[in-house]
């Protein structure tokens, strides 16, 4: 299998996962050593229990690896941007009558298509197992989520998500060995 089906079949799998409902019939009751890797990487956020749900409620199996957890923290920061990012130019922006607010989801949109890139390289960086990269690119990201501040819950649920995703990415590639 070459490089690029691999990817491509890496890439699929991770979306099947991220579509999978937290709230599934099927659970996932994740072994005690894949639950000691979640717990030492949600235990330096601020929910503990949310950043649980979300790799657990992501998991294909009881057993999965910190670099199995690190691909998806990365992969879903990508998706939640990138979801983000559409639904403000597709549903907020066309109805946006006041030209302040306007502006105002303009300036999101911008951010968010420029985090969308930074993502899209840090994912990228990941599954090359360059994790100095990958962290580079996300950690830029944290400063620039800054300037898309707004009221609106959906962009600050957005915000706050895409935090969460890239804080368990880049606390479970610490713990990855260089290579």
């Amino acid at each position: 299998m070459g490089f690029l089906q691999r990817i491509s079949l890496m890439i699929t799998s991770l979306i099947i996962l991220h579509t999978i409902p937290s709230t599934t019939s099927i659970s996932i009751t994740p072994d005690a050593p894949t639950m000691i890797l979640i717990d030492s990487i949600c235990v330096n956020t601020k929910n503990m229990y949310y950043c649980e749900q979300s790799i657990i409620s992501k998991l294909g199996n009881p057993h999965a690896e910190i670099k199995t957890i690190a691909d998806i923290a990365a992969f879903n920061a990508v998706y939640l941007i990138t979801s983000a990012g559409n639904y403000i130019r597709d549903k907020f922006i066309p109805i946006a009558e006041n030209p302040l607010v306007k502006n105002q989801l303009v300036l999101c949109l911008a951010t968010y298509r420029a985090v969308q890139k930074l993502l899209e390289g840090a994912y990228l960086a990941d599954r090359q197992g360059d994790y100095s990269d990958m962290r580079h690119y996300q950690s830029s990201v944290l400063g620039m989520l800054d300037n898309c501040k707004t009221d609106f819950d959906y962009m600050v649920r957005t915000n706050w998500g895409v935090r969460l995703m890239i804080n368990i990415s880049l606390l479970a590639t610490r713990q990855l060995p260089a290579q």
